[in-house]
């Protein structure tokens, strides 16, 4: 799996996993692992997007922001 995140003024960033993402029932991707470096958390996805989770006691840089899910 790959999965492309865009940081705000920042390039998009490819991650790629080799676990299988959580599916819901209809197939659409509902959670993935954080690609942030030193991160990794399994995060939801709500609308498209990376749900807010903390990394070392803080919020991670990549909460909320859009993700690209696709074959690779």
């Amino acid at each position: 799996m790959t999965f492309s995140v865009r940081l705000k003024g920042e390039q998009t960033a490819v991650a790629i996993s080799s676990e299988t993402p959580l599916l819901d029932d209809e197939g659409q991707v509902k959670a993935v692992r954080c690609p942030a470096a030193g991160c990794g958390a399994l995060v939801d996805l709500i609308n498209g997007r990376l749900d807010r989770h903390s990394m070392l006691g803080q919020e991670c840089h990549t909460s909320g922001v859009p993700v690209v899910v696709g074959e690779g």
